[in-house]
């Protein structure tokens, strides 16, 4: 489970040309000489709320270049805040001065930058703390997902060719730097006020995040963030809102592999899946069940604005060594039926058992040479499976827990809120509110339909109905079965050959656990136990160098090599034993 930090800090409201106010920011006299080419209100949504109000102004003046004023109104976990810009940048587009102010419930903060001969300097102060950093380089553009005015001078930028389609976005209020690439336009269609309209759309890759601009008539009018469940339309433009079409991209098929879409049944649901096995089999191959990690993954592991594409990497790179494999979409995911957001640990154990069983009986699969992979969740998943099953031939768990989900949880909030340069007090008070929720789920009963609104405010005062609705995204029963289960005293259980691979570069899931499962492992007497640290691997198979973080995933390359080749490897050599 990730939370997003929204707000990180922001600059001296003295320096802005106006105050945070209700109305539109009046121009310096400079820019008021101008023209002004450009205006327009933004309305951002999530999970259909209102979040964001942005009014925005971009004037040009031949002498000063461009300035993009706004106003902004945010509500975030029930809490308002007001923002104030002021971005100038010159005639090709480039970043000169760069000014926001923030007004929060727990005061103001400040963000500011400013180009200089090496690059952009940034920095943000929160009351007296203060926090800076450069960026080199040319072709740079701010980008704040906070503000989708700046998507507007993007577009232009794009417009105009002043900047690659690859360039680097700087991100001030977080004191960070993503390679950016915009893909060419494409065109598009889409709906409002029950009308069709012919746009076209700008993929814009910012590290591994997807954003999605859609433009009409040459006017940047919408914006999508699917990773965050975020929609924003020009509401002058479109005041009944916008709907995309909703596609599904063809699945691309697997080198020297058949593969066949196949379905098996849960309970009384159906799943769907892919199963492999390699083009040159003359045989019955070993095979390997893939498990994924938490959320609405599909059978590739990618997830609504996740593509990941780790297990069907896996599948190909096991197919090549001869060896065969499954993969599944969730329930209620792709095309499985049933409820993702009412699934519960148990619900997803039950369906691991049952591809298992549809496994062991595929045609073309040797059912005495099976194999579990278990990512992430997927991780803990497996061992509940292969305890005390001696039919196994062995399981692989990448980036798996070795504590319970909550104890992972708090500590990736203490991580977040630290990395954010909080203060001590500030931290102590993030985890004492996660403590609130946390120990409400491990007491709860049935689910989240079993108590009302007001019920889980007085144990959580700081709930609202946004983030009520962002909290039941994964069933009070999974939460409550998670926090319940403990990965040790399951692992230990486990006597069939296992191998373990964990990034130190892991932002999600500490490396420690990794040998925390290995002792858990020899612990109960297993003496066929691999782990394979890597120092520069992340939670999602790819190489990091980078410090750990939740923003820089690389996911625009493939699956690390050294992690392919070792559970090809490893499965090869075992498939025998």
């Amino acid at each position: 489970m990730e939370k997003t930090i929204l707000i990180a800090a922001a600059v001296i409201a003295a320096i802005l040309f106006f105050g945070l106010v209700s109305q539109q920011p009046t121009p310096p006299p400079a820019v008021a000489q101008g023209k002004l080419i450009d205006s327009g209100q933004f309305v951002v949504e999530q999970a259909g709320q209102q979040i964001v109000d942005e009014q925005y102004t971009l004037f040009f003046s031949a002498a000063e270049g461009y300035m993009l004023l706004s106003q902004e109104k945010m509500s975030v976990s029930g809490q308002n805040i007001s923002l104030a810009q002021q971005y100038e940048f010159d005639r090709d587009f480039m970043p000169v001065l760069y000014h926001l102010a923030a007004d929060t419930p727990s005061g103001s903060q400040i963000i500011s930058a400013r180009m200089g001969i090496k690059g952009l300097h940034m920095e943000t102060r929160v009351g007296t703390a203060q926090q800076q950093a450069d960026i080199p380089g040319k072709h740079i553009v701010i980008l704040d997902n906070n503000l989708i005015s700046h998507y507007v001078v993007l577009f232009l930028a794009l417009q105009a060719g002043a900047i690659p389609q690859e360039f680097t976005a700087a991100i001030p209020q977080a004191l960070l730097s993503l390679p950016a690439k915009v893909d060419a336009p494409q065109p598009l269609t889409f709906t409002s006020g029950g009308k069709t309209y012919d746009g076209e759309s700008y993929d814009v890759h910012l590290g591994d995040l997807l954003i999605v601009m859609l433009t009409y008539k040459g006017k940047l009018v919408g914006l999508t963030n699917d990773a965050q469940g975020v929609h924003a339309y020009n509401a002058q433009v479109f005041p009944n809102g916008i709907t995309l079409p909703k596609t599904t991209p063809p699945a691309q098929p697997t080198e020297g592999a058949m593969e066949k879409d196949v379905t098996f049944t849960s309970g009384n649901l159906t799943l769907a899946g892919t199963l492999t096995i390699p083009a040159e089999a003359t045989g019955p191959v070993p095979g390997v069940l893939f498990i994924a990690g938490s959320g609405p993954t599909d059978r590739n592991e990618n997830a609504p604005g996740m593509k990941t594409d780790i297990f069907s990497q896996l599948a190909a790179s096991l197919a090549k060594a001869g060896i065969g494999s499954l993969r599944y979409d969730k329930r209620g995911v792709g095309k499985s039926q049933g409820t993702f957001a009412d699934a519960s640990l148990d619900d997803l154990v039950a369906d691991a058992r049952a591809a298992l069983s549809y496994l062991k009986q595929a045609q073309g699969i040797d059912p005495q040479r099976i194999f579990i992979l278990g990512h992430s969740e997927g991780g803990i998943i497996a061992p509940m499976i292969a305890a005390g099953n001696s039919d196994l031939s062995g399981i692989v768990l990448l980036a798996a827990p070795a504590h319970s989900l909550d104890w992972i949880i708090r500590g990736q909030i203490e991580r977040l809120n630290r990395d954010a340069g909080k203060t001590e007090d500030q931290v102590q008070a993030a985890l004492a509110q996660e403590d609130q929720y946390l120990n409400f789920a491990r007491g709860s009963t049935g689910d989240w339909s079993n108590y009302t609104f007001d019920q889980l405010k007085k144990v959580m005062p700081w709930l609202t109905q946004q983030k009520y609705l962002q909290i039941k995204a994964f069933s009070l029963s999974w939460l409550r079965q998670h926090f319940h289960h403990d990965p040790i005293a399951t692992i230990k259980k486990v006597t069939c050959p296992v191998l373990i691979i964990q990034g130190e570069n892991d932002y999600q899931v500490p490396s420690g656990e990794a040998n925390l499962l290995s002792s858990a492992l020899t612990e109960g007497g297993n003496t066929d136990v691999t782990v394979d640290l890597f120092p520069d691997l992340n939670h999602l198979m790819r190489h990091h160098p980078e410090k750990p973080n939740l923003t820089y995933r690389h996911l625009d390359e493939p699956v690390d090599q050294r992690v392919l080749d070792a559970v090809t490897g490893w499965i090869t050599s075992h498939v025998g034993k």
